[in-house]
């Protein structure tokens, strides 16, 4: 592990590795709430750990997909109308 690591990216790594997402695209891990339990003489800190996903399904994008599609002459289009017409 990189010494330059911070304790919350070592927690971050650990329970990335604990939580096993196939899909897991980044995590996160922040602490929500602290507070000090006066009954058990103990420090509290609620940790919160998020592994953001992609859904089941989904698909990357593909920015080539935007190109602009060449066109049909009407020509073909009208052979083909023809060639359906005269199979029917």
């Amino acid at each position: 592990m990189n010494e330059n690591a911070t304790p919350w990216n070592r927690l971050r790594a650990l329970l990335d590795s604990m939580f096993v997402f196939s899909n897991r695209t980044r995590s996160t891990v922040r602490v929500v709430h602290q507070t000090f339990d006066d009954a058990k003489q103990e420090h509290v800190v609620v940790v919160e750990y998020r592994a953001h996903v992609k859904a089941p399904g989904a698909m990357k994008t593909d920015q080539d997909r935007s190109k602009v599609i060449g066109r049909a002459s009407m020509a073909s289009l009208r052979e083909l109308l023809a060639h359906g017409k005269r199979l029917s």
